[in-house]
C-alpha cells in the first residue's frame, strides 16, 4: 500500500545513509500505474536541510 503526499503515490525506502522516495502518477485511471514518475535519493544532510524550512 502506498501513502500519499501533495496529492501523489509515493514509496519510501531506506538504504546505508540514504533515504529513496520513490514518486508515482497520481490519479486512477493511469495507464501505468506502477511506472515511477520521480526518485529522491537524500542524504542525512539533505533531510537536516529540508527540516529547517
Amino acid at each position: 500500500m502506498r501513502d500519499i503526499i501533495g496529492g501523489y503515490p509515493y514509496e519510501v525506502k531506506k538504504t546505508g545513509g540514504k533515504v529513496i522516495i520513490k514518486f508515482f502518477h497520481k490519479g486512477e485511471n493511469v495507464k501505468h500505474p506502477d511506472a515511477v514518475k520521480m526518485t529522491l535519493e537524500l542524504t542525512l544532510a539533505d533531510i537536516k536541510k529540508i527540516s529547517k524550512l
